[in-house]
């Protein structure tokens, strides 16, 4: 076999594994995603599991640069292996036209599974096909450099080509897309509410998606049927809306009310159909699941964030925000109920004749209390 081709092969399967491992490091929410995204078996999605992978990923690209023959040949067959198992996974998520994110490389390029992420797989194991073939002949990475003799210049010319080629796609992905209403929490542009049509439910004239947050806000969740992070998002819904009863929850989506109701019908007592897709449209079509907050006063109140764990967070934000809030209204419930039970216990002493002035001085010293009860409304964010 070539030596320039067979040492390549071993190179390109090295650096993409090592990438791969550096960018699920990097972000390890993804890795987690990805496995409920991409359907991996229950067997292996397991929590030591996610986290090691990106180390095994690394790991076995360094032991296909330093095993020699024939122990190569073990590197070969489990990157082969790996590599095949990624290509059934994405082609099967392809396949089905459900929407998912792979996460394969971090923030490094796009996370969106189509059929160039299948093409993309394909090719890295004809790869690695290659390299098994080398190394059932005899050859390893070690070997092959071996080989080079004084014609190893072109590996320096290889290594900085890719190391071009990364930072060049680094720079891009660094620069999240632009969404409409979104900017980072610490600098947010709160934006009025879009006014896009929504239907409520079959047969209803479409309203503004303004008026859903009229009375209430609103956490808006774009998710589809099909993918894995959103099914978890939905088995989650139930206990959101009874942790947090102050605000409302909505699945969107652009199918019909009958149709949900065929295909997810747990959607039913959240669901709101997003006429045309429009809604998504409005927000740069985020990938899904995404959320994003409706403030009661017309603006955006958080928002939008995409994938599974953003989506969690945004809503144990909302929670941690609106419990203060809540103890304090409860407060001041108690506070008039007190004030209530003394007026009555004042009228009562009145009628039956209690000791003059002792009606009085009961009502003043009702009222006082009362002033010293702390008011409070909904959290800032959600108003």
């Amino acid at each position: 076999m070539d030596i320039s081709a067979a040492l390549t092969g071993w190179l390109v399967l090295a650096a993409v594994l090592v990438a791969s491992g550096v960018g699920k490091l990097r972000h390890p929410e993804g890795t987690a995603e990805a496995f409920v995204a991409l359907g991996v078996p229950d067997a292996l999605n397991r929590s030591w599991i996610v986290r090691a992978h990106p180390w095994a990923e690394i790991a076995l690209a360094a032991l296909l640069l330093a095993l020699p023959h024939p122990a190569s040949v073990v590197a070969a067959v489990l990157t082969l292996g790996l590599f095949t198992a990624y290509l059934i996974l994405v082609w099967r998520v392809v396949a089905s036209g459900e929407e998912a994110s792979c996460n394969c490389f971090g923030s490094v390029g796009s996370s969106t599974v189509d059929w160039w992420t299948v093409a993309r797989n394909g090719l890295l194991v004809a790869v690695s096909l290659l390299v098994l073939v080398d190394a059932a002949l005899g050859g390893s990475a070690i070997a092959r450099f071996g080989d080079l003799g004084e014609g190893w210049w072109w590996v320096v010319g290889l290594v900085v080509a890719a190391a071009v080629t990364y930072l060049v796609t680094r720079e891009g992905a660094s620069e999240p897309e632009a969404v409409e209403g979104y900017e980072p929490e610490e600098d947010y542009l709160r934006l009025p509410i879009p006014d896009v049509p929504v239907r409520t439910e079959d047969g209803d004239e479409p309203v503004s998606l303004r008026d859903l947050a009229a009375e209430r806000a609103q956490v808006l969740l774009l998710l589809n049927p099909g993918c894995g992070p959103c099914k978890m998002i939905t088995g989650k819904l139930a206990d959101w809306a009874r942790a947090v009863p102050e605000i409302d929850f909505r699945v969107l989506h652009a199918m019909s009310h009958d149709n949900m109701r065929q295909i997810t019908p747990l959607w039913e007592p959240f669901y709101v159909e997003e006429v045309g897709g429009a809604v998504g449209s409005v927000f740069g079509n985020p990938g899904r699941p995404s959320a994003v907050l409706l403030g009661m006063d017309g603006l955006l109140a958080g928002g939008p964030v995409q994938g599974m764990t953003a989506v969690e967070q945004l809503v144990a934000d909302i929670t941690q925000q609106i419990a203060p809030a809540r103890e304090a209204l409860a407060e001041a419930e108690a506070a008039a109920a007190e004030t209530e039970r003394l007026e009555a216990q004042a009228q009562w002493q009145a009628a039956e004749g209690a000791p003059e002035g002792a009606a009085e001085d009961a009502a003043e010293d009702a009222a006082e209390d009362s002033t010293h009860e702390p008011a409070s409304g909904p959290a800032s964010g959600a108003r």
